[in-house]
């Protein structure tokens, strides 16, 4: 769409698909070289030229054996004929024939049927006697192209629908060219517009009058043909768009993002796969299928997974077709249109809405009517036809005419060498015209604008002017190199002048560019988000200038804004970035050391100052040189802010009255840094707007009193609310919120951001690695134009009743986490309150808390909002008899928010009044539980330690017992007993645990010796069945035994990280209460463990502290959370004997995500197989093929152990 010649685009296609294997599949591993290059896309010689390129292989160092698209089957032969156990005899084609024409018996969708009006749409084509006045519409998109003739009344006179096929100019001059040989002498155009991702080119390629983006152009053909219309659906080929409309007027808009799988190309590409045609066949067997079956909805991978599962397991292709019709709907009302608007009158546009099946998974799954309107592949052609019609105010068109297809043109590219950014340029020259250059990131190549450029000053690069110059003195030293990256974006001014007071020398990374990107993405080992990748490339960025020292510190958190806030954290990966790049840079062969200080900026400046004394140990420095360079970086850091906000306060007078503001809202080093955030702020001056970084306006002033901020223990998380509250309350002011995929943090801050600006527009940017201008610049311009026809709406936020109260009439909800849950609820009972466990979790809720969440959201989440609102909505259900149970925390991890998203979505249901109990993991924990009675803290323990300990026993039993079932029953049996006990106050509680070992025992086993298997990981995804795919069965049926980290083990962490809180901010009140209830808990523990543990293979649980101990030459225990327990854990499980490790996790999960980065590490150090895998309630079949290749591993590591030691 930038004049990008086809053979350029298809050889970046090779290449983006061959780093994208080096940054996904590769993930930083040792390549050893030679590398076979195996599997079908071996014979693409394009292919075998980016993988040596990016691998850096040379010719030899490649082999691309004779039988590569046959390897998996002639390994499978080498594995029988070398294994005898494997051995079979052949039982022949016929039985083969006979397994595949055998239907899968699966749970299916609906069938799908359609209205009537929508068999039959129209597309009338207006015939001309004699020669009219016209306008012509362009719309050229990635995959099709599409030209329109109007008349004045807004009839198609003319139209056609052509492939891009990667040659926007050449699709454009074909359609002028039919369009010019059909009606050109009955036409005369006095007006043109273009709109799609290739409007610019487009535009100064025919003499456009106007350009627009295509949501405005879409939702303008919609209002026209149906000025009731308040819904549009749009799918093309490659995007997908959401049109929200009031009165005429576009209110709300998104795009989808990366993902391709709610997309026109990915049916195509499955229809292929199946042999089928899109256009004549796929619509048709949609809607023949009786039992269309269930797929995935999240990603492309993913659903052809199951596409390729369901089809092995012979499905029928109409079933298969019909599952497909179902998925593609539902990628889009998950990801697209997400919790927004859908009204009543829905119009389908674009050229996905001829398909028949998808027209009726819309109207299944909405259970609405959807309006599929005539001409309806080519409404944006029409729309922007009719601006170019509305906003006329030339006498003559600037259209070139018809015959403009006769003229020939030429495309080069060269590299501009101008600055660091290396832009690629296309010049385009048109016979007989200057040429035109696309494709720069500054001035130096423009065309002429279209739009009148802002003229005020860059804000922008003020602020970053006072970055990086705040401290002027130069030191001749040591050199350190400091990343740009992360909180450097707002600290660069403090660590500047504080390495530098001490005698550093300071080095920074370049700015972001192309080169930085891309070592970063390639060189990541884990799925992270696209700030941690691009601090990847800004290290490797220092290490290529030669730089030995390196400062990456680990900063906790940041200044706190109100006493009511308790925590002010920075983002998990943020903090752990010191630990985790270690897993993918290895330092030491470098020669390069890093500092990594400890530093908490939020809990006061005593605390700050220790941290930075214990660096200067390290280094060398005395306290007193410590301390006067603190001291002068903080009146630098101090003197920067304060800068920064005069030049805000200077901004807000100099807007003025109806014009308009944009604040950049987000974190600084996503939100500011122009090589991150795709140059946002000139592209926003370009159109005419005046834009600023949210942290140079006032937006902290009032924060003290902010009741908003007290459960938000991000720091930049406050930060951005206090940022929603300021643009709603400056009429001239607007947001722009840019985030990244896989921000957890941004996954619920997200919603609260919305709640707060409710009433008034903002545009949500998600920025990755794969993000291009065009999308960001249609979305700029969409979001202009919708504020511009915006009116003020003032919706108040609601306040809903939060608190339990025990008043013993409330029952508890509490969700099915594990079978701990149910003696817990048996605590509760026996305190005088009533609980139920909430159904487990299956399909049914997993896609009612899809329909709640935004799919950025931890599986946990999603998981438990679908189990409350399937509670919630129980006929049986007596809101004012009930409360919610769901724990809180203090941060880093998500799971502290989940109580307060699960508020959200009661409130938007009508239950304000059901109260959720959320008691505060950290060291209040125990005064929060207190209010449930003294003995509850006591009981809920035994049940905690108890099901741990039954837990183990059915681990270590049922693998090797002869009946099946047995020990499930002796188990399920067990529970009830130990159930009743609690219930009872536990008063027999010693004597029900020695009936529950003898029963165990009378089990009958066979003498076998299996491998064991390790499960660390994430709390609720590693002990829940249901969302973890039933991970223990698999690896049992594998052949493994399990050992699983236990419950127990969090809480024992909650009472050592507040202690050390407690003594740190010396509540000693706090301090005692976690003192003595530890004491009994240990008793307790201790007593039951003593009947257990001579038949448990694992044996008594260590304590926390040794735990932390042995994750301690890789993370330091300030990184608070899971991932510390997790890689200790899985050290601790090593050194007693496993022959594997699974790490398991949500997907997108922060902690599971660092721990992943570590665990390459750890499997490196201990050789020991290792599978990181993240859940999402999708892609099953590629879960079980990763555990069986890994249990392969296991069973190796297992033998080879044995043979060791018969040695």
């Amino acid at each position: 769409q930038i004049a990008t010649p086809d053979y350029d685009i298809v050889a970046g296609l090779c290449y983006a698909l061959a780093r994208n294997f080096k940054s996904n599949i590769a993930k930083g591993k040792d390549v050893e070289k030679p590398v076979a290059f195996v599997g079908g896309v071996a014979a693409n010689k394009g292919m075998i030229r980016a993988i040596k390129d990016v691998f850096s292989l040379l010719d030899d160092e490649l082999v691309i054996p004779e039988h590569f698209a046959s390897m998996g089957a002639i390994g499978a032969v080498f594995a029988v004929h070398d294994n005898p156990s494997l051995k079979q005899k052949f039982k022949g084609f016929d039985e083969l024939e006979e397994y595949l024409a055998k239907e899968e018996e699966v749970e299916g969708e609906e069938k799908l049927t359609i209205s009537d009006e929508n068999l039959h749409v129209s597309y009338y084509i207006k015939p001309i006697s004699e020669k009219v006045e016209a306008y012509l519409g362009v719309d050229v998109g990635s995959i099709s192209t599409n030209l329109v003739i109007i008349d004045r009344d807004k009839n198609v006179l003319a139209k056609r629908y052509l492939m891009t096929e990667g040659r926007p100019l050449e699709a454009v001059k074909r359609g002028l060219k039919e369009i010019g040989e059909e009606i050109g002498d009955k036409v005369i155009i006095v007006g043109a517009g273009t709109t799609g991702s290739g409007r610019y080119l487009t535009a100064d390629f025919i003499g456009a009058d106007i350009v627009r983006n295509e949501i405005t152009a879409q939702a303008e053909a919609a209002i026209n043909i149906d000025p009731e219309v308040d819904t549009i659906f749009e799918i093309g080929g490659q995007d997908s768009k959401y049109i929200s409309i009031d009165k005429g007027v576009i209110v709300d808009f998104e795009m989808n993002k990366a993902c391709a799988a709610g997309t026109g190309s990915f049916l195509e590409e499955q229809a292929e796969r199946l042999g089928i045609s899109i256009k004549e066949e796929f619509g048709k067997l949609a809607l023949q299928s009786k039992k269309p079956v269930k797929m995935g909805e999240r990603c492309t991978v993913f659903i052809e997974s199951d596409l390729v599962h369901h089809q092995q397991r012979g499905a029928k292709t109409e079933d298969l077709v019909s599952g497909l019709s179902y998925s593609i709907v539902k990628n889009y009302l998950n990801r697209v249109v997400g919790d927004r608007r859908v009204g009543e009158r829905i119009f389908f546009q674009g050229g996905t809405a001829f398909n028949k099946g998808v027209i009726a998974a819309f109207e299944k799954v909405l259970n609405k009517p959807i309006k599929v309107p005539p001409h309806h592949d080519v409404t944006g052609a029409i729309g922007v036809a009719i601006l170019a019609m509305k906003e006329r105010t030339w006498e003559k068109s600037s259209f070139k005419g018809f015959d403009l297809s006769k003229r020939n043109y030429e495309i080069e590219t060269f590299e501009c060498k101008g600055c660091e950014n290396l832009c690629e340029i296309r010049k385009v020259t048109v016979e007989g015209e200057s040429p035109l250059y696309y494709g720069s990131r500054c001035e130096k190549y423009d065309v002429v604008r279209r739009t009148k450029k802002a003229e005020s000053k860059d804000y922008f690069k003020i602020r970053e002017h006072l970055l990086l110059n705040s401290y002027e003195r130069k030191v001749d030293g040591e050199p350190i190199g400091v990343p740009m990256i992360l909180y450097n974006h707002e600290f660069f001014p403090f660590w500047n002048a504080f390495l530098s007071e001490l005698g550093f020398r300071v080095v920074t990374s370049d700015p972001t560019n192309k080169k930085i990107i891309r070592e970063g993405v390639e060189n990541v080992i884990v799925e992270s988000c696209f700030p941690v990748k691009l601090a990847h490339g800004h290290v490797l960025n220092l290490i290529d200038k030669g730089l030995k020292t390196i400062f990456l510190p680990s900063v906790i958190n940041i200044k706190s804004p109100s006493k009511i806030v308790s925590n002010t954290f920075v983002c998990p990966y943020a903090q752990s970035f010191p630990y985790t790049v270690k897993g993918s840079i290895d330092f030491s062969e470098k020669g390069v050391k890093v500092l990594s200080p400890v530093v908490y900026f939020g809990q006061g400046e005593e605390l700050t100052l220790r941290n930075l004394c214990d660096f200067g140990k390290r280094i060398k420095r005395s306290k007193g040189e410590i301390k006067k360079a603190y001291e002068i970086a903080k009146e630098v850091q101090s003197e920067f802010y304060k800068k920064c906000l005069e030049a805000g306060r200077e901004y807000l007078t100099s807007i003025k009255k109806g014009q308009k503001g944009m604040v950049i809202i987000g974190r600084p080093y996503n939100s500011f840094d122009p090589g991150a955030n795709l140059n946002i702020h000139k592209k926003l001056m370009d159109l005419g707007v005046f834009p600023i970084p949210y942290d140079m306006l006032p937006i902290m002033e009032g924060a003290e009193e902010d009741e908003d901020l007290k459960d938000m223990y991000w720091g930049y998380g406050q930060k951005i609310l206090r940022a929603a509250k300021f643009v709603k309350a400056n009429p001239n002011l607007f947001a722009i919120y840019i985030t990244n995929f896989g921000c957890g943090p941004d996954s619920f801050i997200t919603h609260f951001f919305k709640k707060i600006i409710a009433g008034k527009p903002y545009l949500q940017l998600e920025i990755d690695e794969h993000s291009a201008d065009a999308g960001i610049i249609t979305r700029l311009e969409a979001f202009l134009d919708s504020i511009r026809n915006a009116k003020k709406e003032e919706i108040p936020i609601k306040r809903s009743f939060r608190f339990f109260e025990k008043d013993g009439i409330r029952k508890i909800f509490i969700p099915h986490m594990c079978d701990h849950a149910y003696p817990f609820a048996s605590a509760f009972k026996a305190c005088g309150i009533d609980a139920e466990v909430m159904e487990t979790s299956n399909e049914d809720t997993v896609n009612i808390g899809r329909r709640f969440t935004s799919g950025r959201e931890c599986y946990p989440c999603i998981l438990t909002t679908g189990d409350m609102v399937r509670t919630a909505m129980r006929e049986d259900f007596d809101r004012k008899r009930s409360a919610f149970f769901m724990p809180s925390g203090g941060g880093p991890c998500r799971f502290g928010q989940y109580n307060r998203f699960h508020r959200l979505v009661l409130d938007e249901l009508g239950f304000e009044d059901v109260p959720i109990y959320s008691p505060n993991q950290d060291h209040r924990f125990y005064e929060e539980i207190g209010i449930i009675g003294e003995k509850f803290k006591r009981l809920g323990w035994k049940a905690i330690v108890s099901v741990d300990l039954m837990t183990k026993m059915l681990h270590d039993i049922r693998p090797r017992e002869i009946y099946p079932g047995t020990t499930e029953k002796v188990y399920r049996e067990s529970l009830t007993k130990v159930c009743r006990s609690i219930e009872r106050g536990a008063t027999d509680f010693l004597d029900v645990l020695k009936e529950v070992v003898n029963a165990f025992l009378s089990v009958p086993v066979r003498k076998e010796e299996r491998p064991i298997v390790g499960i660390v990981g994430e709390i609720y995804i590693r002990q829940n069945a249901f969302s973890n795919s039933d991970i223990i069965r698999r690896v049992e049926e594998q052949g493994g035994v399990v050992w699983l980290a236990p419950i127990t083990e969090w809480v024992s962490y909650i009472n050592y990280m507040g202690k050390k809180k407690a003594l740190r901010l010396r509540t000693y009140s706090n301090l005692f209460t976690i003192l003595l209830t530890e004491y009994f808990q240990k008793k307790d523990e201790h007593e039951m463990e003593r009947l257990f543990e001579e038949y448990i293979s694992y044996g008594r649980e260590p304590s926390v502290k040794s735990i932390l101990k042995k994750a301690s030459p890789y993370i330091h225990e300030s990184f608070e959370g899971e991932a510390i327990l997790t890689v200790g854990k899985a050290i601790d499980f090593i050194d007693k004997g496993v022959s594997g490790i699974i790490n398991a996790m949500p997907f997108t999960c922060m902690p599971g995500t660092v721990s992943s980065a570590i665990m390459r590490l750890i499997q490196k150090n201990y050789n020991v197989p290792v599978l990181n895998i993240a859940f999402d309630g999708q892609g099953l079949s590629n879960i079980n093929t990763r555990i069986e290749a890994f249990m392969y591993q296991v069973k190796e590591h297992f033998e080879a152990k044995r043979a060791k030691k018969k040695q």
